[in-house]
């Protein structure tokens, strides 16, 4: 076969969103260690201030690589629709939605490329296991797979709000189909909560989400490096939290009753208000919050309130 024919032929596409240049040649290495070679790389540059071309012109004879750097910078703003161009970039059947400083394990592709012969390349949804890595790739945390089964998008949402797994955009990977039927990324500010969100939608359209056992991706929560760990963006955090549980509100109006799901309302709301912004949430903050939750549960609405109520700010600064 000749390579032009060959590069046609590729099935999955990598999509890194690029803006950092930290370890970006990382995760590059991490690519071009695949053990399978079905794929191409496109890069789209966020109109990064740094030399990012400089750091993908080595790999250029090593992966069949786009690189395209638009000329404005979009994620500062609407991150997810600077995700939804870069993938415009590509055409392939497979998506893996990738980022700058994420690193795939050595049989990532072969994983994928096993998962696709046996369940097809339409109506897909695939799931890796999740490490998180710091800037040194010391192992943070595993998020691990308890079952090698599928399992619904309502599973997968129920565990994320239980804190039984932490989830990451680069973990999962998606049919075109599964994208374009379902209108693309959910949208909230700084993409916080989106992904989530997304994975539940797609996995109602593919009935399923299929685990890909073995060595996890990871993800890389790096100091002052991403918005999980920063207080400089609580605000939009904060309401994309609020949008999120609308979503979810509306998504399950019938079950406002459901205990499983109150409850793993209530502990989410815990784990965010008290951990990820760590307590920087006003008091009108928490009222609309309340308010939002008053509409689908009333109790799950006062028990919310009577716990954060003495625990944050009472006013703006």
């Amino acid at each position: 076969m000749d390579i032009s024919k060959e590069r046609e032929n590729k099935k999955i596409a990598i999509i890194i969103p690029a803006f950092k240049p930290d370890f970006l040649q990382q995760t590059l290495e991490s690519i071009s260690s695949q053990t399978c070679k079905n794929f191409r790389v496109y890069i789209g540059d966020d109109n990064s201030p740094y030399n990012l071309q400089r750091i993908v012109s080595p790999y250029i004879n090593q992966l069949d690589i786009i690189y395209h750097k638009f000329e404005d910078n979009m994620g500062k703003q609407d991150l997810t629709s600077h995700w939804d161009r870069c993938i415009k970039l590509s055409h392939e059947p497979i998506i893996w939605l990738f980022s700058d400083d994420d690193m795939m394990p050595k049989d990532g592709i072969a994983r994928i490329m096993e998962a696709l012969a046996t369940y097809g390349e339409s109506k897909i949804l695939l799931r890796f296991p999740l490490s998180v890595i710091d800037e040194n790739n010391n192992i943070l945390f595993t998020s691990t797979i308890e079952t090698k089964q599928p399992i619904s998008g309502y599973q997968f949402l129920l565990d994320k709000l239980n804190g039984k797994i932490q989830s990451a955009a680069c973990e999962f990977v998606f049919s075109r189909d599964t994208y374009e039927k379902n209108s693309g990324f959910v949208k909230f500010p700084m993409a916080w909560c989106s992904d989530d969100a997304t994975w539940v939608k797609f996995a109602e359209y593919t009935k399923q989400i299929i685990v890909l056992s073995g060595n996890a991706v990871l993800w890389r929560n790096a100091t002052n490096k991403n918005i999980s760990n920063s207080s400089q963006y609580n605000k939009e955090k904060f309401e994309a939290t609020l949008l999120f549980i609308q979503w979810i509100i509306k998504k399950y109006a019938n079950l406002s009753t459901n205990q499983e799901l109150i409850k793993a309302l209530e502990r989410y709301l815990y784990t965010i208000i008290r951990h990820s912004l760590k307590k920087d949430v006003t008091l009108q903050e928490l009222y609309k919050l309340c308010k939002t939750l008053f509409y689908f549960n009333i109790l799950l609405s006062c028990k919310v309130m009577y716990k954060h109520f003495f625990k944050v700010k009472l006013f703006h600064k």
